[in-house]
């Protein structure tokens, strides 16, 4: 690749597309402009890893129809979370042509999405109604990720971030969504966050991290954009960090058992090299993930105080 740390910022011609094109859906949140979106796969059929929420889905056909592509033969979807999946059925209505390949458990919630939506406002509350409803899709739409095959692809349940999680090899490209962290580019540096909301299993998340490490080494691309061309160097990066996290967490709490997110987020900045260009991200973007760090030490806490004897 190129550029090791790409994250296109504007859409470019389908027809000179050598590697996957991260098409970005701005939402009207603020600190969500550069946050959101989806990974356009070139070569062979044309394939889409995720979709983001209702709320962008004409403002994604825009992206693609200027880039030539009037037709989509399958969405990758790595997990149902609302900001990756919320925008499906609109999509599919867009795109009758078009499949999902989906985690085969998670159909159910898609066909439905009543729950999905009550639990998507009852955690984000005002963000989810600005990411927009989630439109039911039709069965016959949907394709489990066990009935699926395509030359050259290889589909892993990578559970964690999600319990219902994908993570899809294709050739030589991982596409991971949520399964190996947040991770965002700057220039020759990186930000590296876990998502572990609640309810988080650290030996589960770690589990789908090993099973990642055990591919050969190949470019992976994030669900939240970015890319790097070494899977193993990022993948043990995230695993280290999911240990650190949970030690600086599990002494947190020894300190003070009823400690404050904040408090642990600042302990968190200072400790975690990962974070460290937290401090290059504008006060918006520091908001959103001052936010996702607190959800992500409520899961921690929660996993910790269930254990009933927390130790690192």
């Amino acid at each position: 690749m190129a550029d090791p740390w790409r994250r296109p910022s504007k859409t470019m011609s389908a027809s000179g597309l050598k590697t996957p094109c991260w098409i970005n859906l701005p939402q009207k949140i603020p600190g969500w402009k550069n946050f959101i979106g989806s990974w356009l796969v070139p070569g062979g059929p044309t394939l889409l890893v995720d979709v983001g929420p209702s709320a962008s889905v004409e403002y994604l056909a825009e992206q693609l129809s200027r880039m030539g592509i009037t037709a989509i033969d399958y969405v990758f979807l790595t997990h149902i979370h609302i900001d990756h999946a919320g925008g499906l059925g609109t999509f599919l209505r867009r795109y009758p042509q078009a499949k999902a390949v989906v985690p085969a458990k998670a159909i159910p919630h898609l066909v439905d999405p009543t729950r999905l939506w009550e639990g998507s406002l009852k955690t984000l509350g005002d963000k989810a109604l600005a990411y927009g409803p989630i439109e039911p899709v039709p069965a016959e739409r949907l394709v489990p990720d066990d009935a699926f095959s395509l030359e050259g692809l290889t589909i892993l349940e990578t559970p964690g971030h999600a319990p219902f999680h994908l993570s899809f090899v294709y050739d030589d490209l991982l596409f991971c969504g949520e399964s190996a962290g947040i991770f965002i580019p700057f220039g020759d540096d990186f930000y590296l966050r876990p998502p572990t909301p609640p309810r988080f299993f650290f030996e589960t998340t770690l589990a789908s991290v090993e099973k990642m490490l055990a591919l050969e080494n190949r470019a992976i691309f994030y669900g939240h954009g970015g890319s790097h061309p070494e899977s193993r160097r990022m993948l043990k990066a995230y695993r280290e960090q999911l240990f650190l996290w949970k030690e600086v967490i599990v002494r947190c709490l020894a300190e003070r058992p009823e400690a404050p997110p904040e408090g642990i987020i600042e302990r968190l900045l200072k400790k975690d090299p990962f974070l460290r260009c937290f401090s290059k991200m504008d006060p918006s973007a520091q908001e959103r993930e001052r936010y996702f760090m607190g959800n992500s030490i409520a899961g921690f806490v929660e996993y910790l105080k269930s254990r009933n004897s927390p130790s690192p």
